[in-house]
Protein backbone atom coordinates (compact mmCIF):
# COMPACT_ATOMS: atom_id res chain seq x y z
CA UNK A 1 0.00 0.00 0.00
CA UNK A 2 1.11 3.58 -0.59
CA UNK A 3 1.49 6.51 1.76
CA UNK A 4 -1.11 9.01 2.95
CA UNK A 5 -0.81 12.63 1.89
CA UNK A 6 -0.96 15.34 4.51
CA UNK A 7 -4.43 16.45 5.59
CA UNK A 8 -5.74 19.43 3.59
CA UNK A 9 -8.92 21.46 3.79
CA UNK A 10 -11.68 19.87 1.76
CA UNK A 11 -12.09 22.94 -0.48
CA UNK A 12 -8.49 22.52 -1.69
CA UNK A 13 -9.05 18.82 -2.41
CA UNK A 14 -12.00 19.33 -4.78
CA UNK A 15 -10.12 21.29 -7.45
CA UNK A 16 -9.95 19.66 -10.90
CA UNK A 17 -6.39 20.90 -11.23
CA UNK A 18 -5.46 20.40 -7.59
CA UNK A 19 -3.33 17.82 -5.83
CA UNK A 20 -6.18 15.28 -5.46
CA UNK A 21 -6.92 14.95 -9.16
CA UNK A 22 -5.70 11.35 -9.12
CA UNK A 23 -7.01 7.89 -8.22
CA UNK A 24 -6.92 5.94 -4.96
CA UNK A 25 -8.56 6.08 -1.54
CA UNK A 26 -9.38 8.98 0.76
CA UNK A 27 -10.54 9.84 4.26
CA UNK A 28 -12.57 12.84 5.42
CA UNK A 29 -12.34 14.06 9.01
CA UNK A 30 -13.64 16.85 11.20
CA UNK A 31 -11.24 19.32 12.77
CA UNK A 32 -11.68 22.25 15.15
CA UNK A 33 -10.88 25.78 14.03
CA UNK A 34 -7.17 25.35 14.82
CA UNK A 35 -6.90 22.15 12.78
CA UNK A 36 -6.95 19.62 15.61
CA UNK A 37 -9.00 16.47 14.94
CA UNK A 38 -12.26 16.23 16.88
CA UNK A 39 -12.55 12.77 18.46
CA UNK A 40 -15.81 10.97 17.66
CA UNK A 41 -17.32 8.27 19.88
CA UNK A 42 -18.20 5.13 17.95
CA UNK A 43 -19.70 1.81 18.97
CA UNK A 44 -16.25 0.23 18.84
CA UNK A 45 -14.45 3.03 20.72
CA UNK A 46 -13.30 6.61 20.29
CA UNK A 47 -12.00 7.59 16.87
CA UNK A 48 -9.19 10.05 17.60
CA UNK A 49 -8.84 10.98 13.89
CA UNK A 50 -12.44 12.25 13.78
CA UNK A 51 -13.20 10.33 10.58
CA UNK A 52 -16.51 10.97 8.87
CA UNK A 53 -15.94 9.02 5.71
CA UNK A 54 -13.62 6.54 4.00
CA UNK A 55 -13.98 6.16 0.25
CA UNK A 56 -12.31 5.48 -3.04
CA UNK A 57 -12.12 6.95 -6.49
CA UNK A 58 -13.03 5.22 -9.71
CA UNK A 59 -10.34 3.62 -11.88
CA UNK A 60 -8.00 5.09 -14.48
CA UNK A 61 -8.80 2.28 -16.92
CA UNK A 62 -12.48 3.26 -16.98
CA UNK A 63 -11.58 6.80 -18.13
CA UNK A 64 -14.63 8.22 -16.32
CA UNK A 65 -12.75 10.98 -14.53
CA UNK A 66 -13.92 9.75 -11.13
CA UNK A 67 -10.78 10.96 -9.39
CA UNK A 68 -10.59 11.63 -5.67
CA UNK A 69 -11.18 15.35 -6.41
CA UNK A 70 -14.33 14.37 -8.33
CA UNK A 71 -15.57 12.25 -5.41
CA UNK A 72 -14.90 15.15 -3.01
CA UNK A 73 -16.97 17.48 -5.21
CA UNK A 74 -19.77 14.90 -5.22
CA UNK A 75 -19.52 14.67 -1.42
CA UNK A 76 -19.84 18.44 -1.04
CA UNK A 77 -22.73 18.67 -3.52
CA UNK A 78 -24.56 15.83 -1.75
CA UNK A 79 -24.45 13.76 -4.95
CA UNK A 80 -22.84 10.98 -2.94
CA UNK A 81 -24.17 8.89 -0.03
CA UNK A 82 -21.45 10.11 2.35
CA UNK A 83 -22.21 13.73 1.51
CA UNK A 84 -25.92 13.22 2.09
CA UNK A 85 -25.26 11.57 5.45
CA UNK A 86 -22.88 14.35 6.49
CA UNK A 87 -25.37 17.07 5.47
CA UNK A 88 -28.04 15.44 7.64
CA UNK A 89 -25.66 14.90 10.56
CA UNK A 90 -24.29 18.44 10.37
CA UNK A 91 -27.50 19.88 11.84
CA UNK A 92 -27.15 17.63 14.88
CA UNK A 93 -23.39 18.16 15.11
CA UNK A 94 -23.86 21.92 15.41
CA UNK A 95 -25.59 21.30 18.75
CA UNK A 96 -22.37 19.84 20.22
CA UNK A 97 -19.96 22.57 21.31
CA UNK A 98 -16.86 20.84 19.89
CA UNK A 99 -18.43 20.94 16.41
CA UNK A 100 -19.67 24.56 16.41
CA UNK A 101 -16.92 25.82 14.13
CA UNK A 102 -15.63 22.55 12.71
CA UNK A 103 -14.41 22.13 9.17
CA UNK A 104 -13.54 19.12 7.06
CA UNK A 105 -10.15 17.93 5.93
CA UNK A 106 -9.17 15.21 3.49
CA UNK A 107 -6.15 13.02 2.95
CA UNK A 108 -5.54 10.57 0.15
CA UNK A 109 -3.45 7.61 -0.86
CA UNK A 110 -2.85 7.45 -4.62
CA UNK A 111 -2.70 3.91 -5.93
CA UNK A 112 -2.64 1.83 -9.12
CA UNK A 113 -6.10 0.62 -10.18
CA UNK A 114 -5.49 -2.94 -9.06
CA UNK A 115 -4.75 -1.82 -5.47
CA UNK A 116 -7.61 0.65 -4.89
CA UNK A 117 -10.42 -1.67 -3.82
CA UNK A 118 -8.18 -3.83 -1.63
CA UNK A 119 -6.73 -0.75 0.08
CA UNK A 120 -10.20 0.63 0.81
CA UNK A 121 -11.24 -2.72 2.29
CA UNK A 122 -8.14 -2.81 4.51
CA UNK A 123 -8.66 0.75 5.77
CA UNK A 124 -12.32 0.04 6.57
CA UNK A 125 -11.45 -3.21 8.38
CA UNK A 126 -8.76 -1.43 10.40
CA UNK A 127 -11.20 1.36 11.22
CA UNK A 128 -13.78 -1.04 12.64
CA UNK A 129 -11.10 -2.69 14.78
CA UNK A 130 -10.37 0.66 16.46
Amino acid sequence: MGNWTDWIDIDLAKSKRGPFNDFGIYEIRAVASKGKAIPISRLVGVDLLGLFYVGRSGYRRQKTGHTIANRIREFLQQAHSGGITYARAKKTLQQAQEFWDHRLQVRAMFLPDEEIELAETKVLRDYFRL
